[in-house]
């Protein structure tokens, strides 16, 4: 029925009028080539053991950290021109602009393109995962593998005006870290749990020092998610950035309605030579994905921020339509739909009853009819790929190639539960997580499950996941990467804050922490295969399906690729319009 439906609602799109809130006025591009970035990456190191393979294969020695070398040379998109405005649409309100501090991609939407990381994803390097330089120049890794010394960019400044300094760099990633008054939360707590300390020898140096190895750091500390805040705007708000945002990156926050949408300037400052080419960025929040969609087509919008997703039928009207204007482009995402069980309490602590649920999943049919078919049917906790449990052992555990609905009722009865149960399910309101509601319902009222669809705003909802204050809830969770070390520690790793259900198997986190320091990738890869094994038995989140994500802009948006993990989509450094 939903496919039907979104058939039957995109077909008439065709005939909807531009929605009202047009975009301002574009400033005339002004034809002006601009030099590429050319910041000093004179020594790169990479640890991730993909990114080692070259290495691993001429030297004998296993994957890991290396010694410094020259990075292999880059493609640059063409001379771009300077001027315009990128109207972008996103699909919902953050919680609040603190990047460190919230888990939602409507945050990073806002803000992403305010910050710089020490390293970024070579926005040029898809569809691989390459750190590249930000605002460290260069950096080196010691022979251990503990140690990383970054060297900073010279005349970097925040939008306030001060320079950028090591220890500002310190104490945003301490804050990630160690959390304190004004952060309610810390998501990404976890991934730096391996740091020992952070030293600053000088004003434009970093030393981070591990406890152990670890193959992903690097592409770690690369993601979004590590933005360089400045320590004294920081201490006088009282460590409260939900609506200050003060950066060094290409453009400048200037304001954000709730419900209507935010501006950014251009940052006339700033570090990278020729960039950015916009002169700003002016977004809206259409929460319904239809009107965001005609917004698209009737070009009030350039961008289709990828969150929540377009549906295939959607794409199906623009590339029969529109090819000639709008770019569509379909990539894999490491984002999971499905149920998750609050495991401190009853009755979902009991795994029978987890269980029970995991097996009324038909997922092949639930991803043709709540992605039309866009992504991959999935029962394992990592994302399709070489991490990911074989296809062929997937298809021997109970459930996953079809549903056992006998055997569901028998589990649901030894809980004590053979007259079913009633139970309120947390939703949160996007499209995509609503219609993953809808599936699970109709899946588990095969067993007798009755659920009532709790549909609450992202803020309430990422708070009552916190708080553990629900019994199940749909999830819709993703990552910037297929690294072991996000998905599975993200999720799963007692302690960690995303891990909303509250599991704790000290046999998963002894086995996270020895694949998190293992080199070898074959080595590392049967460790994650054993902790998907566990995770598959402990169901403490029953996965329906991996999503493949729809990226459309105009073809005049120009420097724009894709980003391997849609939440590294929203820097626009590199971005111009052709007109």
């Amino acid at each position: 029925m939903l496919t039907k439906r979104f058939l039957i609602i995109a077909s008439c799109l065709t005939v909807l009028a531009p929605i009202a809130c047009a975009p301002p006025t574009q400033p005339t591009p002004v034809a002006k080539s601009a030099a590429p970035s050319t910041a000093s990456a004179t020594s790169v190191a990479t640890s991730a053991p993909k990114l080692a393979t070259a290495t691993a294969a001429a030297t004998g020695k296993p994957s890991g950290p290396t010694p410094t070398v020259k990075p292999a040379a880059e493609s640059r998109p063409e001379s771009g021109r300077y001027g315009g405005i990128l109207t972008v649409g996103i699909g919902g309100n953050p919680v609040s602009l603190d990047i460190h501090q919230e888990d939602s991609s409507f945050t990073n939407a806002i803000t992403a393109a305010t910050y710089n990381s020490l390293l970024k994803p070579d926005p040029f390097g898809w569809p691989e995962f390459k750190p590249v330089p930000d605002l460290a120049a260069s950096w080196q890794v010691s022979a251990d593998g503990k140690v990383y010394t970054f060297h900073l960019a010279k005349g970097v400044k925040f939008h306030d005006g001060t320079a950028l300094t090591a220890e500002d760099v310190k104490f945003s990633l301490d804050r990630i870290r160690n959390p304190q008054r004004g952060m309610s939360r810390s998501p990404r707590q976890q991934q730096l749990a391996n740091v020992t300390s952070i030293d600053t020898p000088d004003d434009s140096t970093v030393k981070i020092t591990l406890r152990n190895p670890q193959a992903s750091f690097i592409t770690v500390i690369a993601t979004v998610y590590f933005a360089i805040m400045p320590r004294r705007v920081v201490s006088e708000k009282n460590n409260d950035m939900r609506n200050t945002v003060v950066g060094t990156g290409p453009f400048k926050f200037k304001s954000y309605a709730m419900g209507v949408g935010w501006d950014l300037e251009k940052n006339q400052n700033y570090f990278v030579r020729g960039r950015p080419y916009l002169d700003g960025v002016k977004g809206y929040v259409i929460l319904d994905s239809f009107t965001r969609f005609a917004a698209l087509r009737t070009k009030n919008i350039l961008w289709w921020a990828p969150f929540p997703y377009m549906t295939v039928s959607q794409t199906k009207i623009i590339q029969e339509t529109l090819s000639d204007k709008i770019a569509v482009q379909l990539e894999s995402h490491p984002a999971w739909y499905g149920a998750m069980f609050n495991l401190t309490s009853p009755p979902w602590s009991d795994v029978r009853l987890r269980q029970a649920v995991s097996l009324t999943f038909d997922r092949k049919k639930m991803l043709v009819v709540g992605l039309e078919g866009a992504g991959v049917a999935g029962m394992s906790a990592q994302p399709p790929g070489e991490w990911s449990l074989p296809e062929e052992e997937m298809m021997k555990v109970p459930g996953y190639a079809k549903p056992d609905i006998d055997g569901a009722r028998k589990l649901l009865a030894e809980a004590g539960f053979a007259a079913g149960l009633k139970a309120e399910t947390l939703v949160r309101a996007v499209k995509p997580q609503q219609d993953m509601a809808v599936l699970l319902k109709d899946a588990v009222a095969a067993i007798g499950i009755d659920l009532d669809l709790k549909v609450v705003e992202t803020a309430i909802y990422q708070d009552a996941l916190s708080r553990k204050a629900y019994g199940i809830a749909t999830g819709g969770v993703g990552t910037a990467l297929t690294d072991p070390d996000m998905p599975l520690g993200d999720n799963y790793l007692s302690g960690s804050g995303r891990n909303w259900t509250g599991y704790n198997n000290p046999n998963f986190d002894q086995l996270f922490a020895r694949q998190s320091e293992t080199l070898d990738t074959a080595e590392r890869r049967k460790i994650v295969w054993d902790m998907q094994r566990i995770l598959l038995k402990d169901v403490p989140i029953a996965i329906a399906y991996w999503v493949k994500v729809p990226y459309a802009w105009w073809k005049e948006v120009r420097g724009y690729v894709p980003p391997v993990g849609f939440n590294n989509a929203f820097g626009y450094q590199d971005i111009w319009l052709a007109r």
